[in-house]
C-alpha cells in the first residue's frame, strides 16, 4: 500500500521547497544512483548528470527557467519580464499579457538535476564485423560512420587521413556492406544516417523518460517533493553555468515539502497559486 501511495504522490509536481532542512547525502547519492543506474536499451549512456544543491547556482538555473521576451522593449526595462501572474490562476483571453511570463519554481529543490544530452557511445567496429550479435545498440554505430564519412565521400581526404584513421574508415565501410549500405550512394547513406538518427533519438528520450520516472518515485519514497521542466528559456546561459557541452534537456527539482503549504503555491509568492490538471485516463487493455 505504502508503494501504491509513493505511485500516485510520484506523479504531482511540488512548487515549493522547505530550504532551512538539509537533504542527507546518503538522499542525494540514493536519488543520483536512480537516475544514473535505471535501465536503458543496451545499457547505453544518453545523458549526463549534474546534481546540484549550491543555492546561488541553482537560483541561476531558476532564472534560466523565466522567459526571455524576444523583442526588449516588451521587458519593461526588466532583465525578465517576472511576476505576472493571472488572478486565481485564470489565463487572459489575450494571454499572459504583454512581456509578462510566468515562471517555473519547481526546480527550486534543494537537489537540483540537470540532465544534458551525451553522444559517446563504446562501439568496436572489429567486433561488429566479427559477430554483429556482439555489438552495443547497432543504432550508435551511425555516430562512427558520421565521423568517417568525409573520408568515404572525399578522395582527398583520404589522401590526407592518417593511416588510422585509413583503418578505422575500412573498418566502418566493412560493417556499412554487412548492412548492406551503400555508402558511395549519397542519398542511401543520407537514408540510413536519418534512420538511426531517428531511432537513437527515440532511444534517448525513451531513456531520460526512464531516469525521470525512476527519480519521480524513488524520491517520493523517501517522502521528497519533485518537480519536472523543459522550460529551459535561456539555454546558452545553462550551458556556461554548469559548463556543459551539449544542450540540456530536462531539469527536476527534488526536496523537502513545506509543511501547512499547499504544494501549488509559489515558492517566492504566496499570493499565487499554481492550477493542477487531471490525470488523462490511460486506457488498459488486459489480456489473460
Amino acid at each position: 500500500m505504502e508503494l501504491f501511495k509513493a505511485i500516485h504522490r510520484a506523479q504531482h509536481v511540488q512548487r515549493n521547497f522547505d530550504l532551512n532542512k538539509k537533504m542527507p547525502e546518503q538522499d542525494i547519492s540514493t536519488i543520483v544512483t536512480a537516475a544514473t543506474q535505471c535501465t536503458s536499451k543496451q545499457n547505453v549512456a544518453h545523458y549526463k548528470l549534474h546534481a546540484i544543491t549550491n543555492r546561488e547556482i541553482i537560483e541561476e538555473i531558476y532564472d534560466c527557467t523565466t522567459c526571455t521576451p524576444e523583442h526588449p522593449e516588451e521587458a519593461q526595462g526588466q532583465k525578465y519580464a517576472r511576476n505576472y501572474y493571472p488572478n486565481k490562476g485564470a489565463v487572459k483571453k489575450k494571454g499572459y499579457g504583454k512581456g509578462n511570463y510566468p515562471e517555473n519554481p519547481q526546480v527550486l529543490g534543494n537537489l537540483v538535476l540537470v540532465f544534458e544530452r551525451y553522444e559517446k557511445f563504446y562501439f568496436n567496429p572489429k567486433k561488429f564485423t566479427n559477430k554483429m550479435g556482439d555489438a552495443a545498440n547497432p543504432q550508435t554505430f551511425v555516430t562512427q560512420v558520421e565521423e568517417v564519412r568525409e573520408l568515404l565521400e572525399d578522395a582527398s581526404a583520404w589522401d590526407a587521413a592518417t593511416a588510422k584513421q585509413k583503418d578505422r574508415t575500412m573498418l566502418v565501410a566493412e560493417v556499412l556492406d554487412r548492412m548492406d549500405v551503400d555508402y558511395h550512394d549519397k542519398d542511401e547513406l543520407d537514408d540510413y544516417i536519418n534512420e538511426m538518427r531517428r531511432t537513437l533519438a527515440q532511444d534517448s528520450f525513451t531513456a531520460l523518460g526512464i531516469a525521470a520516472g525512476t527519480v519521480n518515485l524513488t524520491a517520493s519514497q523517501l517522502g521528497y517533493g519533485t518537480g519536472c521542466s523543459t522550460c529551459i528559456m535561456n539555454r546558452p546561459k545553462l550551458k556556461k553555468l554548469l559548463g556543459m557541452k551539449r544542450d540540456p534537456l530536462l531539469i527536476m527539482g527534488i526536496g523537502f515539502k513545506q509543511e501547512g503549504k499547499n504544494r501549488r503555491v509559489h515558492h517566492k509568492d504566496d499570493g499565487y497559486t499554481f492550477g493542477t490538471i487531471k490525470k488523462q485516463p490511460i486506457e488498459i487493455s488486459y489480456i489473460n
